[in-house]
């Protein structure tokens, strides 16, 4: 298990919440739009990354990879980020912030799972009751933008083009939804905009244009030296 500190950002004020997470679960081929869902699809199929089986996937991952830290030591020159809605989920309550799923793409070749554990996955320290959200989830826009040589939007959607968090949880591998209790759970992302990108640092905004607030996340992403 692990633990991580938020802020409950409520509409009425905001308050803490000490979160233990016993089960780390990372989605993917979430998209709505077949179209949108094969470019994902494609874009990874262009770095050597075979199609799923089915479509969503779950990857039940180590808890211990969770982070809200600004700083992400990876190994390899070739891990990527990707924005993410992130539903916590602690005493029937459910939350909703934003988070990356930080995945060495060399690794996700030979194995999807592996490539996800090598690093770990970052969510912002701030989050949202989800009955909040919940009457206008459509709504919602996810953005990332990533910083090589020069800070670009590298990915923008509103949350409509994706699987909702009902659709998610409905077909949850691994018992029924009341056993859930401690789950973190990363969405899957949506297509780039101009194909995948190696960045230095990423910035992630989950915007609720209806209520006229955002949760922003960013971290920088350091490659450790190896003597081998």
């Amino acid at each position: 298990m692990t633990t991580i500190d938020v802020t409950i950002a409520e509409r009425t004020g905001e308050r803490q919440l000490r979160f233990t997470a016993s089960r780390l679960v990372c989605c993917g081929w979430v998209g709505k739009d077949r179209m949108a869902l094969q470019a994902h699809i494609d874009e990874l199929g262009a770095l050597g990354v075979p199609p799923p089986t089915r479509a969503p996937i779950y990857m039940n991952l180590s808890t211990s990879l969770l982070t809200t830290a600004q700083a992400v030591d990876v190994v390899s020159d070739t891990t990527s980020g990707e924005v993410e809605y992130v539903l916590l989920r602690q005493g029937g309550r459910m939350w909703v912030t934003v988070g990356s799923d930080q995945t060495d793409r060399r690794i996700e070749t030979h194995s999807i799972v592996a490539s996800k554990q090598m690093c770990v996955k970052y969510l912002a320290d701030r989050c949202w009751p989800y009955e909040e959200v919940a009457p206008h989830w459509d709504q919602l826009v996810l953005r990332c933008w990533v910083t090589t040589s020069e800070r670009t939007l590298y990915q923008e959607s509103a949350l409509a083009h994706i699987l909702a968090p009902d659709e998610l949880l409905g077909t949850l591998p691994g018992g029924p939804l009341n056993d859930a209790d401690g789950l973190v759970l990363y969405s899957g992302t949506v297509a780039t905009k101009a194909g995948l990108m190696y960045g230095d640092r990423y910035e992630l905004e989950l915007d609720d244009p209806i209520l006229g607030r955002n949760i922003r996340g960013e971290y920088v992403v350091t490659q450790l030296a190896q003597y081998i």
